[in-house]
């Protein structure tokens, strides 16, 4: 856990709802339903994620980053909790989570949507599966 990892995040929804074909674990596209993004900064750069809301209120995104296929998994499942009324959202990166993809390969993990991939290294979080 590092705390520099959980940062103030802002939710913008889209207005309509958006679905964009992605390529899946088990190479086959199908549809991922997105409802907005999550705009935060690292090292005074904003980035953004698309993400979609959960009937709970809560965000999904899934994405990768500098690390992704190299000191991690190809790619990670974020879960932030549901934005307050202003929009504002904690983007908790150490909560960062491997698909279940990553476990086996009957799995149908989505892989991240164009533009979700981060151009820095997330080094915090579920980064792979050690086995042995």
């Amino acid at each position: 856990y590092d705390e520099n990892w959980t940062l103030p995040g802002r939710f913008r929804p889209y207005g309509t709802d958006r679905v964009v074909r992605v390529e899946n674990a088990d190479g086959r596209e199908r549809g991922l339903g997105l409802d907005g993004e999550i705009a935060f900064a690292v090292g005074g750069r904003e980035h953004t994620l698309q993400v979609a809301v959960e009937p709970d209120g809560s965000l999904w995104a899934v994405f990768a980053d500098t690390t992704s296929g190299d000191s991690s998994f190809r790619f990670r499942f974020l879960r932030p909790g549901a934005p307050d009324t202003d929009g504002n959202v904690t983007v908790d990166l150490n909560r960062a989570l491997l698909p279940p993809c990553a476990f086996a390969d009957h799995f149908i993990c989505p892989f991240p949507p164009p533009g979700n991939t981060l151009p820095i290294a997330v080094p915090v979080g579920e980064r792979t599966v050690i086995t042995g």
